[in-house]
């Protein structure tokens, strides 16, 4: 999904900011041409629009303004190196021009690690420019730094600011949803698809909150949706069939099961998931090997001893169950130690 900058301009006249220098008529060409810059972006001209403000900045090179606009208008053309050039510029031409640390720190937001887009996106809010677009991003930096609480905060202003942003539904809705608000990140998932039909995430998070409370049939619904709209999306295809799972429809589940490791051939919890039908099924052996498969492929996962054991002793074998489970549980899963009463 390309990264829009919301270019939203206003006509000006510059009588009052031009230089004191240009003369009435000087003012009126800048005034113009920044205005023909403005009309052509509403027509997405950027290239014209680009000319329009430089012959603008031909006037006036201290116009802040007219090297925001142009800066703008070059990121949307891709060109982000220039775009970053012209933001600098109209920073150091007003240090008070918020809308330019807004666009520099959104621009930015795409690739930095370090730190400087939030600091520039929070810088803009302290100059007295917020909106939609600064909060939700600067959500999504606290999120992926792990601070749910401030993300949260910048998650509720964006939708307070624009109530149609289904992205900032959708990630409020991760929130919600590792805080154990399960309907409130209902609420937010489905929201989200509401103003964002094609969202196949949303539709696949929202299964699984549904999962969680237990409403498998909306789940396998709301899975469904999902890979209709991008078949490629193999969690969905194993939350599916989990979902199926809890419903006692096996096979079905197990047709998932088979496609979410077509797609994503090392998917651990699918191969988990396979186990525990197969089980089901009394398949045991079936079960036990790809249990052994995937512990080796990942022998820190406690929850896969866990699982084994159970194959074990529904195989008779206790002293290999308990082995297992002794291991599950020296790898963190305490649930091992309920079955391990049974060693004793």
């Amino acid at each position: 999904m390309k990264k829009s900058l919301f270019i939203v301009s206003i006509l000006l006249l510059f009588s009052t900011v031009a230089d004191a220098q240009l003369s009435f008529k000087e003012r009126r060409l800048m005034s113009r041409a920044y205005n023909a810059g403005v009309e052509n972006i509403f027509n997405q001209n950027y290239t014209s629009a680009i000319n329009d403000f430089t012959k603008c900045l031909e006037f006036d090179e201290n116009n802040a303004i007219a090297y925001m606009q142009r800066g703008r208008v070059k990121a949307e053309l891709g060109q982000m190196d220039e775009a970053l050039q012209d933001l600098d510029m109209a920073i150091s031409k007003d240090r008070e021009l918020g809308e330019a640390y807004f666009y520099k720190g959104y621009i930015l937001s795409a690739t930095d690690t370090s730190g400087v887009s939030m600091e520039h996106l929070l810088l803009a809010m302290e100059k007295g420019f917020e909106n939609a677009e600064g909060n939700y991003q600067l959500g999504l930096m606290y999120l992926l730094n792990g601070e749910d609480d401030k993300a949260l905060i910048h998650f509720n202003k964006a939708i307070v600011m624009k109530d149609d942003m289904s992205l900032a539904y959708h990630d409020r809705a991760g929130i919600k949803r590792r805080l154990g608000d399960y309907n409130g990140a209902l609420y937010d998932y489905k929201t989200a698809v509401n103003y964002m039909e094609e969202f196949p995430i949303a539709y696949s998070n929202m299964g699984s909150v549904k999962i969680v409370l237990g409403d498998y049939e909306g789940a396998i619904e709301d899975f469904t949706t999902a890979i209709a709209q991008d078949p490629d999306l193999f969690l969905a295809y194993n939350n599916r069939g989990y979902a199926n799972y809890q419903l006692g429809f096996l096979d079905t589940a197990l047709i998932d099961f088979n496609k979410a490791i077509d797609l994503q051939a090392e998917f651990m919890e699918a191969k988990l998931n396979i186990a525990s039908a197969k089980t089901k099924q009394m398949e045991y052996d079936v079960a036990m090997s790809l249990l052994d498969e995937v512990i080796i492929q990942n022998p820190s996962v406690g929850l896969l001893y866990l699982n084994r054991g159970l194959v074990r002793e529904l195989q008779g074998n206790v002293i290999g169950a308990c082995e297992d489970w002794n291991e599950a549980l020296s790898l963190g899963e305490e649930q091992a130690s309920e079955y391990l009463k049974e060693c004793k």
